[in-house]
C-alpha cells in the first residue's frame, strides 16, 4: 500500500468526508459550481465554503476565463496525488526512464566521437608530445588544452613507438581508472586521415636526391606508408631507411607526418549506454505496466 504525506492544512480540509466527495467528483474532470452542486446535492453557500478550504489547502483550482461569469474547478496536481498516490510514483519512475534513454543517447554519441589523448608535432629529427586535458563539460562538449611532456628523437621511431612514450609520459586513464592499451589509442592526421602503428616518422633527403633513379617518372616526393621501391639494383629504400637503419646525423630529414593526434574510443562509454538502454526497456516496461493498473484507482 502506497503511504501518503500529508501538511497539516491539507489534514484539515480532508478532515470532511463532504470535501472528499467533492474532491471525488472533480477526479478527471473540471466542473463549474452549478455541475458540482447537482452532482453533490449540496446548496451553493455550503459547497462554496468547502471549495474554498479545498483551494487554500491547494487541493483544487480555478479555471477563470476573462469576460466569462462561469467559474470551473478542477483537482490540482497535489489533489490528484491525494487520489492517485501511485500516479506519482509512476510519474517519477517515467522521468527517470527517459532520463537514461537520454543519458545513453549521449554516452552513444560521445563514443562515436574519439576522444583525443594527445598530440605528437615533429620538427627536423625531433618529436614533441603533448597531453590533452579535457577543458569541457562531460558528455556535453569537448575543449582540449595541451600539456608539452617532453620531446624524443624520431630518427628510427615510428608510430608506436611515439604511442609507447605518450603511454609512459601522460599515464592516460580510461573512465574506471585503467591505463588505455597500445593498440586502443588511434593516431590520425588533423584532416582525420588514419595513421598506421607502423609507419616512419621521418624521410631522409639523401636517398630522393642522390639514390632515386631519375628516370622513375613514377616517383614522388610524397613517400606513403611501408612504400619500398628497389632503384637501378641498389638496395631496397624503406622511406628514406636502407636496411632498416637510418643514415648518419649528417643529412636532413623531412617529417612525414609533422603533425598527429592520439585518440581512443572508451568501450566504458559504451558498456554504460548498453545498461542504460537495458535500464531503459525494462523501466519503460514497469512504468506502463503500473501506469495501466493503477490509472483507475480511487480513494
Amino acid at each position: 500500500m502506497t503511504k501518503i504525506t500529508i501538511d497539516m492544512h491539507t489534514f484539515k480540509a480532508l478532515a470532511s468526508d463532504t470535501r472528499l466527495d467533492i474532491l471525488k467528483t472533480l477526479d478527471g474532470k473540471k466542473l463549474s459550481l452549478n455541475d458540482i452542486c447537482k452532482a453533490t446535492n449540496l446548496n451553493k453557500a455550503t459547497l462554496h465554503e468547502h471549495l474554498s478550504k479545498l483551494y487554500e489547502a491547494g487541493l483544487v483550482k480555478k479555471n477563470e476565463r476573462e469576460g466569462h461569469k462561469w467559474v470551473y474547478y478542477k483537482l490540482s496536481w497535489k489533489g490528484e496525488g491525494l487520489l492517485h498516490p501511485e500516479n506519482t510514483k509512476i510519474v517519477v519512475m517515467f522521468s527517470i526512464t527517459f532520463i537514461s534513454l537520454l543519458l545513453a543517447v549521449m554516452l552513444l554519441v560521445n563514443f562515436a566521437q574519439p576522444i583525443i589523448l594527445g598530440m605528437a608535432e615533429t620538427h627536423g629529427d625531433t618529436t614533441y608530445i603533448y597531453k590533452a586535458e579535457n577543458e569541457g563539460i562531460p558528455l556535453i562538449y569537448r575543449n582540449y588544452n595541451y600539456e608539452y611532456l617532453g620531446e624524443v628523437d624520431a630518427r628510427e621511431k615510428t608510430v608506436g613507438n611515439i604511442t609507447l612514450e605518450l603511454q609512459i609520459k601522460a599515464q592516460i586513464k580510461n573512465g574506471i581508472g585503467n591505463t588505455y592499451e597500445d593498440d586502443q589509442i588511434q593516431w590520425v592526421t588533423p584532416s582525420n586521415s588514419q595513421i598506421e602503428n607502423n609507419q616512419y616518422l621521418l624521410f631522409n633527403w639523401y636517398y630522393y636526391n642522390n639514390l632515386g633513379s631519375t628516370n622513375d617518372s613514377n616517383y614522388e616526393k610524397n613517400v606513403t606508408v611501408n612504400e619500398t621501391r628497389d632503384y637501378n639494383n641498389t638496395d631496397n629504400i624503406t622511406n628514406g631507411y636502407e636496411d632498416g637503419r637510418l643514415l648518419g646525423d649528417s643529412y636532413s630529414f623531412y617529417p612525414l607526418i609533422p603533425e598527429m593526434i592520439a585518440t581512443v574510443q572508451d568501450p566504458i562509454l559504451l558498456y554504460s549506454a548498453i545498461f542504460c538502454i537495458t535500464f531503459f526497456a525494462a523501466s519503460f516496461v514497469l512504468s506502463t505496466w503500473r501506469f495501466l493498473k493503477n490509472r483507475k484507482s480511487k480513494l
